[in-house]
């Protein structure tokens, strides 16, 4: 068996990439852009070992990213997500599910498919590569802007019927708010990690995601 990454290592590598998928995520999400990327839908390996995004929106289940996306369409433009904090933990230090062949290491921990090289899967997984990991997101929701009416979706938060919380407007021009919390679990996105990968795809990606707005 490969040597598993050390806590410190663990936790540098958890602390990094939480960070970059907070910022980045978040970031795409207030500018109404695609977040296709960001999901485990976007890894075919994963897709084809049936891990899919396992997306809840304060109890309801949302099937796919894009349905997702839909509900987040359904709120408006000037809707924005600020974040207060986060925390992230390490989950499993060498996951494995949907790892291709050519990434792996055999029962006797040699390469199974020398993909990478000699010694370059052991080291993968000894640098943390493989770790999936969790982050818990705290913040607020901001709808519209200052001197705008209350918008509809103000009274339900993210998404409409599908949150079912948020602050009543104000009734003055002020934007309503509301508090979220999200709950993170990220897996290798095992494409990002392959011989000649494409350049912009995402180490790590969502295979659970778990929405509540208070």
């Amino acid at each position: 068996m490969a040597n598993l990454p050390s806590p410190d290592t663990q936790a540098k590598v958890v602390s990094d990439a939480a960070q970059s998928f907070v910022e980045q995520y978040y970031d795409s999400l207030n500018k109404r852009q695609p977040l296709a990327q960001f999901y485990a839908s976007a890894s075919p390996h994963l897709t084809s070992a049936s891990v899919k995004p396992d997306i809840s929106v304060n109890g309801r289940v949302v099937e796919s990213a894009a349905a997702y996306e839909a509900l987040l369409d359904a709120q408006g433009r000037h809707v924005h997500y600020d974040v207060a904090s986060f925390d992230a933990h390490p989950v499993n230090p060498n996951y494995a599910t949907g790892c291709p062949d050519a990434l792996a290491l055999a029962a006797d921990g040699s390469e199974a498919g020398g993909g990478l090289g000699r010694g370059k899967v052991a080291k993968s997984i000894k640098d943390g590569d493989r770790l999936s990991f969790v982050v818990q997101v705290s913040g607020t929701i901001r709808y519209g802007r200052p001197g705008d009416a209350a918008p509809a979706a103000a009274a339900t938060s993210t998404a409409g019927a599908a949150a079912g919380a948020g602050d009543a407007a104000a009734g003055d021009g002020t934007p309503a708010v509301s508090a979220f919390n999200e709950a993170w679990l990220l897996v290798p996105h095992w494409e990002a990690l392959g011989r000649n990968a494409s350049r912009g795809l995402r180490r790590w990606v969502v295979s659970s995601q778990n929405f509540r707005a208070f």
